[in-house]
């Protein structure tokens, strides 16, 4: 038999479609069904409770029993008179004797005779030393008057008068500031390059930052000279490596150039120092972190 799913228990299907035990809606046709409707099962089931209460109520009904009649008190319980016990009167006691009197024992301890007085010896007094004589009190000698010391007088300053016109003070010089900023690039133009044409480091950074590819059509196949500062010198002799970075005078340069040297050249190369101005020729190569010249050589 299937459950209710709301309460859990098997149950049947009333008229009206609904659990038997808690009235929850069944729809399923899977529950048998009671030819009763949910609200006539509670009636039934309220009589059936109804009578059975009643029944039980009857059946422990408590029987009456009669109470038991209360047992009548004993009477008091009486003392009998205590006689008074008899006690003997004492005898009065005798009086002390008196203690006899002794008579006063004789002195027994030595009588002491007077000592006749000493004659007493006269003090002879030693002359006491005399005191020192205090010095003579010091006289105070009072201090020095310090000395007065003048101011210089100052000079007289003449008024101005009327008469005499007063002239104006100097003005002051100005005050000349030494820049210590580099000279200004000298501009080249693209039309200008030609073969063993003179540039620097800062005017090829100039150009490539103006237009890299025009820069890089007018410089394919150009040999230049070129002026620059060292930044970096790298041989590695065992992967045939030997380049060096060059970079211009402006502190803030976009395109530094790679210049690659032969074995030839590697000898000069190690005594090239950082920051040291030289001038390289070279054959323009391509561009790509950094404009690159190859077969260089120092001039």
């Amino acid at each position: 038999m299937p459950s209710c799913p709301n309460c859990g228990r098997q149950t049947l299907r009333t008229k009206d479609w609904a659990c038997q035990w808690c009235g929850y809606p069944l729809v399923s046709r899977a529950f048998k069904k009671i030819d009763k409707t949910f609200k006539e099962l509670q009636e039934e089931r309220s009589l059936t409770s109804r009578s059975a209460q009643s029944e039980e109520e009857e059946e422990f009904e408590p029987e009456y029993t009669p109470e038991p009649e209360p047992e009548p008190e004993p009477p008091p319980r009486t003392r009998p008179p205590v006689k008074p016990a008899y006690r003997p009167v004492p005898e009065p006691r005798p009086a002390p004797k008196p203690e006899p009197k002794l008579a006063p024992e004789a002195d027994s301890r030595p009588i002491k005779t007077p000592v006749p007085p000493q004659p007493q010896q006269p003090v002879i007094q030693l002359p006491s030393a005399e005191p020192a004589p205090a010095p003579p009190p010091r006289a105070e000698v009072a201090p020095a008057p310090e000395p007065l010391i003048t101011p210089p007088p100052l000079p007289k300053q003449e008024l101005p008068s009327a008469s005499k016109p007063v002239a104006p003070p100097p003005a002051p010089k100005p005050e000349i500031k030494i820049q210590s900023e580099p000279a200004p690039i000298a501009t080249i133009k693209l039309e200008e390059i030609q073969d063993g044409t003179e540039i620097t480091a800062d005017q090829i950074d100039a150009l490539f930052r103006a237009e890299k590819s025009a820069a890089n059509s007018k410089f394919v196949g150009k040999t230049l000279v070129i002026s620059g500062i060292v930044e970096k010198v790298f041989i590695r002799e065992h992967l045939e490596i030997r380049y060096v970075m060059l970079t211009g005078t402006q502190k803030k340069m976009v395109w530094s150039l790679r210049c690659t040297f032969d074995k030839d050249e590697s000898s000069k190369l190690t005594r090239l120092n950082e920051g040291q101005a030289v001038v390289v020729r070279g054959k323009y190569d391509s561009y790509s972190k950094n404009v690159i010249f190859k077969e260089c050589v120092l001039v």
